[in-house]
C-alpha cells in the first residue's frame, strides 16, 4: 500500500505546473498534520529532575571551590560522574555547564568548554521537545559561543550567540533572552562602546527582573547594575556611575546569605569588586584620599584565598598610579614590589603590561634611564602582542553583524510564512470557496511579501557577490605571494651556480698558484670573500622564500646539549679566522625538545655567526644552556660593538635598513635574524636581545620542551 501511495504521488509530480503546485501545497498541509501528531505524541515527554544525590555532589564541588581548591573540586565532580549511576539528564546539564565553567574561567581551556557544550547538544537531541530541552539548548549554545569568543572566533561566536537568542524567543522566557543582551553588552564593553554596551545591560537587566530568583541570576544582576556603572564612568559621567554601583551595592547586602550553600566569600568578592569600581569615580573626581580607602578596602578583601586575586591586582595597578602621580615613590616602590611577585602565581596579562609601564615610568622618576628602557621595551612588547590579539575584536562591526543575521533570520521567518499563507490559501479555498475577499487579501498580502522577499534576496546576492570578490583578491595575492617565492628560489639557485665555480677555481688557483705575486693573492682573497658572501646571502634568500609553516614543519626529539654542541664545533672553525674562542659557560644536562633539527641549528649558526662578525680579534662568546618552566633558554653573549639604540627596533625586520659592518668589514645582508625570529615562533618560541653599544650583545632563544 505504501508503495502505491508512493508511485502516485510521483506520478502527480509529472503532472503540468499549476497543477504540480497545488499537489505541493495538499502535501505540505499532510506534512503539517505529521507534524502536529508528533508533537502531540511527545507532548508528554517531559525532563525528569536532576536527583538529589547529583546535586549534593554539584553542591560539595562548589564548596570546594569557594574554599580555593579549584583542581580538587574539578577532580571531585569528575570523578563522582563516572561513578554516577543512573543521572538524569539534567544531572548530566549541571554537571557539563558546572565543568565547562570551571576549565574556561579557571584553567583557560577553552577547546574543552567548547567540547562540552557539543556533548551537551548532542544528548538534549536526543531528549525530546521539552521547555526545558529549549532552555538547556540555550545554555549549551551560550557555552559554546562564550568559549568561541574566549578562542578568538568571533564570528562563529556570533552566530552562536544570535542562535541563542533565535531558540530563546521561541519559549516566551525573557530569562533566557537575556542572556543575548548580555553578551551583546561584554562584546561591545570589550570593543570601548561604551555607550552602546549600556543600552544592552540596562536591556538584560530588565529582561531578567522577571526570572526565578536562583544564585546565578542573583549574581548577574548585580553585575548588569555594576556593569552600567562602569559604562557611565568610562564616558566621564561619574554621579550616574556612582547610582549604579550603589544600587548593585544595595542589591548584594539585601541578598547576604540569602543562598545558604553559598560561602560567604561569594558575597564580599562581589562587594570588593564594586569597591574597586567605585574608586575610579573618586579618582575621576580628584578625590585621591577617598579612592585609596576603597581600593585598600578591595585589596584586603580579593587578595585572600579563594576570593577574586585577578581584581584585587588590578585595584593594586589603581593604586600605584595614585601613588605616581602624588609622587609617593617608595609607597609605590613596595606595592610594585607586591605586584610583581603576585603575577608570579596568579597570571593577569593586562596587570603585567601595566606593571612593565609603572615601572618604566617610576625608574625614569629615579633616573635609571638603563632600567627604564629595559621596561619600557618589555611594556611595548606584551602591549603590542595583547593589541595584536584584540585587533581582530576591534574590527568587528558586531551590531552590523547582527543586523545581518537578523535580516537573513527575518528572510527565512518571510520564506516560512508564505509557505503557510500558501497553504492557509488552499485550506481556506477547499473549505469556503466563497471567502473570495478573503483570499483576494491574503494574496495582496503574499505579493506584498514576495517583493519583500525578492528585495531582500538581492541585497543578500549583492553581499555574495561582494564576498566573492573579496575571495578573488585574497586568492590572487595568495598566488602572488607563490610566484614571488618562486622567482626568488630560481634567482638564488641561478646566482649560485656561477658562484659556486668560481669558488671553486678560486681554490685551486689559491691551493696551486706558485708563480702570483702579492697583489695577486690580494686578488683572489677578496674574489674568494666575495663569492663566500653570495652564497650567504643566496642561502638566506632561499630561506627567506620558503614558508615557514608550523602545521607542515617536521619535527623530531632532539637532544639539545648535542646540538649546540655541534653548532659550536662547527662555528669554532669561523671563530677561529679571528682568534676568537666559543665557549659554554652554563649547561643543564638531559634537555630533549619536539623541533625542526636543521631549522634550529641554523638559528644557532645564525646568532653565534653574528657574535663572531661584530667581535673584535682575541674576543671569546659564550654561550648557556638552562631549563625552567617547561622551556629551554639558549643564550649567546659577545663583548663586540653592540646595538645601536636607533637601530634595534627594525633589527628583526626582514630586509632591514638596520645593518651594520662586521669588525673585519664584514658586510651584512639584514635577514637572517627576520629569519630565525619566524623559525623560534613557528616552534612555540621567541628571540630576544639585550645590548649595550660598544660593549657587547647577549642574544636569548627560548623554546618550549613540547614531547
Amino acid at each position: 500500500m505504501a508503495a502505491h501511495f508512493y508511485l502516485h504521488v510521483a506520478t502527480l509530480f509529472n503532472t503540468k505546473p499549476a497543477k504540480r503546485k497545488v499537489v505541493r501545497k495538499l502535501l505540505a498541509i499532510c506534512l503539517l498534520l505529521s507534524i502536529l501528531v508528533c508533537s502531540c505524541n511527545h507532548a508528554g515527554n517531559k525532563l525528569a529532575p536532576s536527583t538529589p544525590y547529583f546535586d549534593s555532589v554539584i553542591a560539595r564541588s562548589e564548596r570546594m571551590y569557594d574554599a580555593g581548591d579549584k583542581l580538587g573540586a574539578l577532580h571531585y565532580a569528575r570523578t563522582k560522574h563516572n561513578e554516577g549511576n543512573g543521572l538524569t539528564v539534567e544531572d548530566e546539564m549541571n554537571y557539563y555547564a558546572y565543568i565547562s565553567a570551571l576549565v574556561s574561567r579557571d584553567f583557560n581551556d577553552h577547546e574543552k568548554s567548547a567540547e562540552l557544550a557539543d556533548t551537551m547538544l548532542t544528548i538534549l537531541d536526543k531528549a525530546g521537545t521539552d521547555t526545558k530541552v529549549t532552555i538547556r539548548k540555550i545554555q549549551a549554545l551560550n557555552i559554546k559561543a562564550d568559549a568561541l569568543y574566549s578562542k578568538g572566533l568571533y564570528n562563529e561566536a556570533f552566530k552562536t550567540y544570535f542562535n541563542a537568542k533565535v531558540l530563546a524567543s521561541t519559549t516566551e522566557d525573557p530569562c533566557a533572552v537575556s542572556m543575548f543582551s548580555y553578551h551583546m553588552g561584554m562584546i561591545l564593553y570589550r570593543q570601548q562602546k561604551f555607550t552602546e554596551a549600556s543600552v544592552y545591560f540596562k536591556q538584560s537587566y530588565s529582561e531578567m527582573l522577571s526570572c526565578v530568583e536562583n544564585f546565578t541570576y542573583f549574581y548577574r544582576k548585580q553585575e548588569l547594575l555594576d556593569n552600567i556603572g562602569l559604562c557611565y564612568q568610562k564616558v566621564g559621567k561619574f554621579d550616574s556611575a556612582l547610582i549604579y554601583y550603589n544600587k548593585s551595592l544595595a542589591y548584594v547586602r539585601a541578598n547576604y546569605n540569602k543562598f545558604p550553600n553559598k560561602a560567604q566569600s561569594v558575597y564580599e568578592t562581589a562587594e570588593a569588586v564594586i569597591y574597586g569600581n567605585v574608586a575610579d569615580v573618586f579618582i575621576g573626581k580628584g578625590q585621591l584620599d577617598t579612592a585609596i580607602q576603597m581600593l585598600n578596602k578591595s585589596i584586603t578583601v580579593n587578595l585572600q584565598m579563594g576570593y577574586a586575586n585577578t581584581d584585587a591586582e588590578t585595584d593594586q595597578v589603581k593604586l600605584a598610579e595614585i601613588y605616581l602621580k602624588g609622587d609617593k615613590l617608595d609607597e609605590l616602590n613596595r606595592l610594585l614590589i607586591y605586584i610583581r611577585a603576585e603575577l608570579d602565581t596568579i597570571p593577569n596579562k593586562v596587570v603585567e603590561i601595566q606593571c612593565n609601564n609603572l615601572m618604566y615610568r617610576f625608574c625614569n622618576r629615579k633616573n635609571d634611564s638603563l632600567l627604564a628602557c629595559r621596561y619600557a621595551v618589555a611594556y611595548i612588547k606584551l602591549n603590542d602582542s595583547f593589541q595584536a590579539g584584540n585587533k581582530l575584536l576591534m574590527a568587528s562591526d558586531i551590531e552590523a553583524t547582527v543586523r545581518a543575521m537578523e535580516k537573513q533570520h527575518q528572510l527565512s521567518l518571510l520564506e516560512k510564512d508564505k509557505e503557510k499563507r500558501d497553504i492557509y490559501l488552499v485550506i481556506a479555498a477547499v473549505v469556503a470557496l466563497m471567502a473570495v475577499i478573503v483570499i483576494l487579501m491574503v494574496m495582496r498580502n503574499s505579493s506584498r511579501a514576495e517583493r519583500d522577499l525578492k528585495m531582500l534576496k538581492d541585497l543578500n546576492l549583492e553581499i555574495g557577490d561582494r564576498k566573492r570578490q573579496l575571495e578573488d583578491v585574497l586568492y590572487e595575492l595568495e598566488v602572488r605571494d607563490k610566484d614571488k617565492s618562486r622567482i626568488l628560489r630560481s634567482v638564488a639557485h641561478d646566482v649560485m651556480s656561477p658562484i659556486s665555480a668560481i669558488s671553486a677555481l678560486t681554490d685551486i688557483l689559491l691551493t696551486e698558484g706558485k708563480d702570483l705575486n702579492a697583489e695577486q693573492w690580494e686578488m683572489l682573497d677578496l674574489i674568494q670573500e666575495a663569492c663566500g658572501n653570495s652564497l650567504s646571502l643566496s642561502n638566506e634568500i632561499l630561506d627567506a622564500a620558503d614558508t615557514i609553516d608550523p602545521g607542515t614543519m617536521v619535527k623530531e626529539r632532539v637532544d639539545i646539549n648535542k646540538l649546540v654542541h655541534s653548532s659550536v664545533e662547527l662555528l669554532n672553525a669561523k671563530a677561529a679566522t679571528k682568534k676568537q674562542v666559543i665557549t659554554i659557560e652554563q649547561e643543564t644536562p638531559g634537555i630533549f625538545a619536539m623541533v625542526n633539527k636543521g631549522k634550529i641549528r641554523r638559528v644557532l649558526e645564525n646568532l653565534m655567526g653574528n657574535a663572531i662578525k661584530f667581535s673584535y680579534e682575541n674576543s671569546s662568546i659564550q654561550l648557556s644552556l638552562t631549563q625552567a618552566e617547561g622551556k629551554v633558554l639558549i643564550t649567546v653573549k659577545d663583548s663586540g660593538i653592540g646595538i645601536a639604540n636607533k637601530g634595534s627596533e627594525h633589527i628583526f625586520d626582514m630586509f632591514t635598513e638596520s645593518k651594520t659592518y662586521g669588525t673585519k668589514g664584514e658586510k651584512p645582508h639584514g635577514i637572517g635574524l627576520s629569519i630565525a625570529l619566524q623559525v623560534a615562533r613557528a616552534h612555540g618560541g621567541d628571540i630576544w636581545f639585550e645590548s649595550e653599544e660598544g660593549k657587547g650583545t647577549t642574544f636569548y632563544l627560548s623554546l618550549p620542551l613540547n614531547f
